[in-house]
């Protein structure tokens, strides 16, 4: 096939491509404009007051008015919003687009006006974007502009990289000490898990930790969590079934008063009360399930029984079971895990940093801080070191098996992206040859990307099973194992194995015929290869953000299959309460392959910078409006993707670097080769250097910095290094004095948690703990406290190296909002963080509105731009502060009876559960409320009825529920 050929079947594919994806993602817009304001529990549930699942601090303001009216409203809001209203995950992930978006623009200005013409002029003479490649420079020479272009454009992302980790450092730090996560229990807890001997137990960690507030031992209670999972799992089918037995009879009692008739059937009794649900549904024709555990049973072999009955029954003996095995569940024995909590995040971080130096590493595991009781896997906490790394060994194995052999039919996708070029040599393809440009382009531009998306969904739900079945500990640590090996999926899949395929079926038949010139050959084709990725980029750059704005899959569930499946009030609220939320370990891979393709592809073929750019542009707005007014806050990762994807990117960089030196090979070009060589030296050194500089950072906080945020005398942030030699010291220095005495305990301050324990409290402290409690049943209000206690934070007005505490300042009116009962939140005792104005509430104070004026930074573009490669004071600690929304002040006092329990099983807290039916006109629901009664079963009809058609209705939030606050 000539030149010309394959021009024009990359041309066409392009034009097609583009077409196509140009028509699918106007039409997708089109539709979310026009359904938008008619549709708002689709497109905008996160300004609805009537969503019970959102808290006040995340609900937004409606949606401006105009079609495009929300982009620049929400493009101009500052840091602050975004951090409150998309989440500190959402945040960074919008800032990883707009970074690297950013850089793809940039490259256009810095590569296009040498590059193009470099590769353009006096060369082989290709057409189409073969042209603009380095596929036509025939000149050895001019590959030293390549060289030295790509030392400026990969030395520039290394510098942003380099950046952006001291950025989410610090931006981390800040987060930490703020007052809302200084409080948090996550914050001042710590997990350590295979604890060896006599180190598993309270007395010898209370000996090794200092202000230790209470130790949780993991327990063996698979018993209690097996009776717990068989009585949800009834009562989830006894719901169900009493819903639909009431429902039935309300709809025969509507079809009888409708004839004029009564309702009576398989009876003879006519006039039997209407109240009885044997009058509708006989007691013969009531619901009936089988009790096999084994699904082949329950065809025809296993005991068959009336669902009313046995569930109301059987909830009744599960309840008394799980009573008695809560009450003893401190007999259980340990399975290894221990959750220490402190009495600060000071102390919690103190200890954390002094472990490495305190234990030997045979003692334990792995130590954790920054997760709550919600965020562990406790299937986990019982396996030990060597069984969890046989298992993490065979999911990787069997991972990485996976990645081999799901090249197979991605090759065979990348093949059609150029089957064109096959035709020559493969007889039965040359039909292909004769078909119109228009169904040429489809058959190699738009079919091989849309199998090739396809493919790559099935991905993510393997990978987070292989992670749960190896032993992850927490659900973050599920999101960031899935993030690791689902970016490697789409690496080697969408991007190495394409790449090969592509353009060695673009030069299979060349090579045949003249097998010398090949290393010529392959250094001509490879960048075709880019072509598949123009229209890569075109189809997730111009459908997938287009689709993600118009939520057709929350729009079928919503309108279509919600209205089918959903029977009971629990479903119907379930459906419209609860939000759809981002899992980062798959959103941020898909984006960084895309990072990864036009770095590789910047030098070789840079055109594709345009193409990615656009993409990426398309993704932010998309990202920004559904993570502001759609999707709902994820469990807390505290940002640790973002670090991640800055470090995968590296991956991009050594995959750019390792093409061109390869193609240098093929041109046999040397002085060009040894250039790149160097380069990718210096970028493996650079990579090596951040994860030791950066990585110790993401989870320690410097000792200094939290004093330092408590206004403490002579404090200040190590912005140097950011406390990286610090932890070390002061951990190191912790450890010796612990080890060096010798003593029988640590006597340490006592707290009124502790007086509690031991019953020491006074009557007059315990009355008002009770008060608290009962006052603060979920439906409670927000308040700030009438007592306030000296500040715990500096103000960032002021300077480093502070000698006063700031002066306290009055909350703001804090709004009604449903809070879980065991926490009870009041506002912090000053407004330590100040952020922009346009990230303020509506009702914050006046005199905290704006930057204090020393910390505004400078306005010139001169100034800015020395300031942008000087990190440590772009960053400063105190000036990234003030992008933290003024929320970030509410602090949050715990429940002493929850901190009881809190790092243990959820199944040692589980309530009994209660279960909602909708109430009827005719007085059914109250008949099994009382039958359910006697068993000591809790049936409710509260807030829930039928309207005039006998479907069920709700009015309010089911009785059982709780909304879940930080921890």
């Amino acid at each position: 096939m000539s030149d010309a050929e394959g021009a024009s079947s990359s041309t066409s594919a392009f034009v097609t491509t583009l077409i196509v994806n140009g028509v699918i993602a106007t039409v997708f817009v089109w539709l979310f404009l026009t359904l938008r304001p008619k549709q708002q529990r689709v497109y905008q549930p996160r300004s609805l007051t009537d969503i019970k699942t959102i808290p006040e601090s995340e609900r937004t303001e409606e949606v401006p008015s105009g079609y495009f009216d929300w982009v620049p409203y929400l493009l101009t809001k500052p840091h602050s919003y975004l951090i409150q209203h998309a989440s500190i995950d959402g945040y960074l992930f919008l800032r990883y687009i707009s970074i690297f978006g950013g850089i793809s623009l940039i490259g256009c200005f810095i590569l296009f006006p040498i590059l193009l013409p470099v590769n353009a002029t006096n060369g082989y003479n290709l057409e189409g974007f073969e042209l603009l490649a380095f596929s036509n420079v025939s000149n050895k020479n001019r590959f030293f502009a390549h060289v030295f272009l790509s030392w400026i454009f990969f030395g520039l992302i290394i510098f942003i990289i380099y950046r952006e980790l001291y950025y989410y450092v610090t931006l981390r730090h800040s987060i930490q000490t703020s007052p809302l996560y200084d409080g948090l229990l996550s914050s001042r807890s710590i997990i350590l898990t295979d604890l060896q001997g006599d180190f598993c137990s309270e007395p010898e960690l209370n000996e090794r930790f200092l202000n230790v507030s209470q130790v949780f031992l993991a327990r063996d209670l698979s018993t209690l969590h097996e009776l717990v999972k068989e009585r949800a799992q009834l009562a989830n089918k006894y719901e169900s079934t009493l819903n639909g037995v009431i429902t039935k009879s309300v709809k025969k009692k509507l079809k009888a008063d409708k004839k004029g008739e009564k309702v009576a059937e398989g009876t003879t009794n006519l006039d039997q009360p209407q109240n009885d649900l044997e009058t509708y549904i006989p007691l013969k024709k009531r619901p009936k399930h089988r009790l096999s555990k084994i699904p082949i049973l329950n065809i025809c072999l296993s005991e068959k029984v009336d669902t009313l009955d046995y569930s109301v029954k059987h909830i009744s003996e599960l309840n008394e079971k799980i009573g008695t095995e809560q009450e003893s569940w401190e007999d259980n024995n340990t399975v290894g895990s221990a959750f220490i909590e402190f009495k600060t995040q000071y102390d919690a971080q103190r200890a954390y940093q002094s472990i490495p130096y305190l234990f030997d590493k045979d003692i334990y595991d792995s130590a954790l801080i920054g997760y709550g009781p919600d965020d562990v896997i406790w299937e986990s906490t019982s396996m030990n070191r060597k069984t969890r790394k046989v298992k993490r060994l065979g999911g990787n194995t069997i991972l990485t098996l996976m990645i081999i052999f799901w090249a197979i039919p991605v090759a065979v996708v990348g093949c059609i992206s150029n089957i064109n070029f096959l035709t020559d040599k493969v007889p039965f393809l040359r039909f292909i040859d004769n078909m119109p440009d228009v169904l040429m382009g489809v058959i190699t531009g738009l079919l091989p990307t849309i199998l090739l998306a396809l493919l790559m969904s099935l991905v993510p739900v393997f990978i987070k099973k292989v992670a749960m079945m190896t032993g992850a500990l927490t659900r973050q640590e599920i999101e960031l194992y899935c993030h690791a090996w689902y970016y490697a999926f789409q690496v080697v899949q969408v991007f190495i194995v394409v790449t090969l395929a592509s353009s060695a079926s673009s030069t299979v038949t060349d090579i045949i015929d003249e097998p010398d010139s090949a290393m010529t050959l392959l250094a001509q084709n490879l960048p075709k290869a880019s072509n598949f990725y123009i229209a890569y980029f075109l189809l997730q750059g111009l459908t997938v953000p287009s689709g993600a704005l118009l939520q057709v899959v929350a729009l079928i569930l919503s309108k279509v299959l919600g209205r089918v499946l959903d029977k009971t009030p629990r479903q119907k609220w379930a459906r419209y309460n609860t939000l759809s939320q981002p899992s980062w370990g798959v959103v941020y891979p898909v984006l960084e392959l895309l990072v990864c393709i036009f770095i590789t592809y910047s030098i070789i073929a840079p055109i594709i910078l345009v193409f990615s750019t656009v993409a990426l542009g398309f993704f932010f707005l998309a990202y920004l409006y559904n993570l502001t007014y759609v999707m709902s806050f994820s469990y807390d990762l505290r940002g640790r993707n973002y670090p991640r994807a800055l470090f995968q990117v590296f991956v991009g960089l050594y995959l750019a670097e390792i093409c061109l030196i390869g193609l240098f090979i093929m041109a046999k070009t040397w002085g060009p080769l040894v250039l790149e060589a160097v380069f990718l030296a210096a970028t493996a050194l650079a990579h090596i250097y951040f994860k030791r500089r950066f990585i110790p950072l993401f989870d320690a906080v410097p000792l200094s910095a939290i004093r330092y945020a408590r206004g403490e005398e002579g404090s200040y942030y190590p912005a140097k290094d950011q406390g990286l030699n610090e932890i070390q010291v002061e951990g190191k220095k912790l450890a010796e004095n612990i080890l060096s005495e010798d003593r029988n305990g640590v006597f340490q301050e006592t707290t009124k948690q502790d007086l509690q324990r031991v019953n020491m409290l006074p009557d007059e402290y315990e009355d008002s703990l009770e008060n608290d409690s009962k006052s603060n049943n979920g439906n409670g209000t927000i308040s700030g406290s009438s007592k306030q206690n000296p500040s715990t934070f500096v103000n960032d007005s002021e300077q480093f190296h502070k000698t006063k505490v700031p002066p306290q300042i009055p909350p703001p009116e804090v709004h009604q909002e449903e809070r879980d009962p065991n926490i009870i939140v009041n506002r912090a005792d000053a407004g330590q963080v100040i952020s922009d104005v346009k990230g303020y509430p509506i009702n914050a104070p006046e005199e905290q509105l704006g930057l204090p004026s020393d910390l505004i930074r400078p306005k010139s573009i001169v100034a800015r731009c020395k300031l942008f490669f000087q990190p440590q004071k772009y960053y400063d600690f105190a000036i990234v502060r003030q992008t933290l929304p003024y929320v970030f002040n509410d602090v949050i006092r715990y429940d002493l009876e929850y901190l009881e329990t809190a790092f243990t099983e959820p199944c040692v807290r589980e309530k009994e559960p209660i279960i909602w039916c909708a109430r009827d006109p005719m007085g059914l629901s109250h008949q099994q409320i009382s039958i359910a009664s006697a068993s000591g079963v809790d049936v409710r009809d509260d807030f829930a009825g039928y309207d005039e058609t006998g479907k069920t209705t709700y009015s309010n939030s089911p009785p059982d529920y709780e909304m879940i606050a930080k921890k």
